[in-house]
């Protein structure tokens, strides 16, 4: 269910080619992008969605995430028993 998006997903920034300055501009780009979108629908179109700047996954990240999804697991086991068998098991 929480693993959709990790098929898509794009190669993350090695935290090695990472810096102060390469947050900074990432910063930059995604404000940017943001004006642009409030600029757009200023006119009263639909602003297009935008991807924000990749930025490097550290381990700590990926404990995080590993356990939301192992408490999401858990609560769709409790919630939806008919579920469980699906939900308990662990995401490849």
């Amino acid at each position: 269910m929480l693993r959709r998006d990790a098929l898509n997903r794009k190669p993350q920034q090695r935290m090695a080619d990472y810096s102060a300055e390469v947050e900074r501009l990432s910063d930059l780009v995604d404000l940017t992008r943001e004006l642009i979108n409030a600029t757009i629908a200023s006119r009263g179109v639909p602003p297009r969605r935008f991807t924000p700047t990749p930025r490097p996954v550290t381990a700590v990240d990926r404990l995080r995430r590993r356990n939301r999804e192992v408490q999401h697991r858990s609560l769709v086991a409790r919630l939806l028993p008919h579920k469980a068998t699906t939900a308990s098991q662990p995401a490849p």
